[in-house]
């Protein structure tokens, strides 16, 4: 057999190894889940034993972590506007993606009034996805939201004769599988680029009083998901044909790529392929130049649809003049009280007021300024009055939040004034879930509108 029909051999071997790929029980791509922290409210005046009070909080906390994960695919709004829909099509069918309860913090009956129970949850999104799925068409329309699209870094090498031993960009297979990811409509950057702006919002930091330290820790990539590989060239020996002329071919020797969610650093799917005896080219050039296309096939349509479903963003929320550390840490409780926020890391209290929060809020980034200023500063604004909290900046993935009032937010106003989850775009039928007794009603009615 000649040699360039034994490289057609191999490379037809090597197709089919990727189509058989999902059979061989090699690494796939994980079922996604979301990690959601939650707020369950009771009234505790009309359960009046506390253990049952407790029982009814916790069972509303695992209800509001449904209700957030389903926010990643239906708008805070049109949850609002079709609160019965959602609840009876929606939530109710998918009570049972909670795979699990990582942390429980019993509150008991707080300044408030409501009995509290805060947890953590991890929950399935296939059974939300599917029940979203089952609406009717038209109310798919009215209710499925546009989901941001994850952008992708891509950043492939390769070890070639040609390149001394040492790692070069592979453009060919950085090109074929950006090709491959925006035929699909994500979003596409190269690791260069995705590098290059994590430096300039570490600078933004630090321009801002955090250390280098913190500021590393706290900013994410600008992609989601990073692309990353090595693919191994060598030359074969020489072989003298029958006429004396003397062929030496390229060999594909091997391949590892992985793909990283940048806001976790889970490696969510990896390959290693090594062909049993090399795949061989007459060339480099061709090798490269096939190799980028094998490489790009391998990320299908398919390979990462049930991981990035769920649009969620991380952005660094940071509040400018707050009155003092302690207030500061209990905004954290206040933020996630709020649906479109699905978790808050607090992370520091600076010289001068500045608060930072790490949020992550069900949402793609261009629907970030929406939910800010519609949901998050109307929430806030209407427990503490208008215009306490205003917008200062908006750079990225970077966010000031001004406090014009500083002496509107007091720990009596924080503890004992309506939860933040009840006071801006929430359903009538919402509240009267947990508002049931007369006393509870008696002093929230001219804000709740009872």
């Amino acid at each position: 057999m000649g040699i360039k029909k034994l490289g057609i051999c191999y490379v037809i071997l090597l197709v089919i190894f990727l189509m058989a790929f999902p059979s061989t029980g090699m690494p796939q791509v994980k079922p996604a889940t979301i990690i959601v922290s939650a707020e369950g409210l009771a009234d505790p005046n009309f359960y009046k034993d506390k253990t049952l009070a407790y029982d009814e909080a916790l069972r509303d906390a695992k209800r509001q972590a449904i209700e957030k994960a389903v926010g990643c695919y239906v708008s805070s709004q049109t949850i609002v506007e079709n609160y019965t829909l959602v609840r009876d099509r929606v939530i109710s069918k998918s009570e049972g993606a909670i795979k699990r309860i990582l942390k429980v913090v019993n509150g008991g009956i707080q300044p408030d009034g409501f009995y509290h129970v805060w947890i953590k949850a991890e929950v399935l999104a296939a059974p939300i996805r599917n029940a979203v799925k089952a609406l009717s068409r038209m109310e798919r329309i009215s209710i499925i939201k546009e989901r941001g699209n994850p952008t992708f870094s891509v950043g492939l090498y390769i070890i070639s004769p040609d390149s001394w031993g040492r790692r070069v960009p592979c453009e060919v297979c950085n090109r074929e599988i950006a090709n491959r990811l925006r035929s699909f409509g994500y979003k596409v950057i190269s690791e260069d680029e995705a590098n290059r702006q994590l430096q300039e919002r570490i600078k933004l930091l630090l321009a801002q009083g955090l250390t280098r330290e913190v500021a590393s820790q706290i900013v994410k990539k600008p992609s989601d998901i990073s692309i990353n590989g090595v693919i191994k060239l060598r030359r074969s020996q020489r072989v003298r044909l029958a006429s004396g002329i003397e062929v030496q071919t390229t060999l594909l020797t091997a391949w590892s790529i992985e793909a990283i969610d940048n806001h976790t650093t889970e490696i969510i799917f990896s390959e290693n392929f090594r062909p049993p005896q090399g795949v061989m080219y007459n060339d480099e050039d061709e090798a490269i130049m096939d190799v980028g296309s094998k490489v790009g096939d391998v990320f299908s349509q398919d390979i990462f649809k049930d991981y990035i479903l769920r649009p969620t963003h991380d952005v660094i929320l940071t509040f400018s003049g707050m009155p003092d550390r302690q207030l500061a840490k209990l905004m954290k409780k206040e933020l996630l009280g709020i649906r479109s926020v699905l978790n808050v890391i607090f992370r520091e209290f600076l010289a001068g007021g500045d608060t930072v929060f790490e949020v992550e809020f069900a949402g793609s980034r261009e629907q970030f300024s929406d939910i800010l200023d519609g949901i998050i500063l109307k929430a806030l604004n209407a427990k503490y009055g208008k215009d306490t909290f205003s917008i200062r900046e908006e750079r990225g993935d970077i966010v000031k939040i001004q406090v014009n009032n500083p002496r509107a937010i007091t720990r009596e106003k924080l503890e004992q004034g309506v939860p933040t989850q009840l006071v801006a775009n929430v359903s009538q039928e919402r509240i009267k879930e947990v508002v049931k007794s007369p006393q509870l009603e008696d002093k929230y009615k001219d804000v709740l509108n009872l």
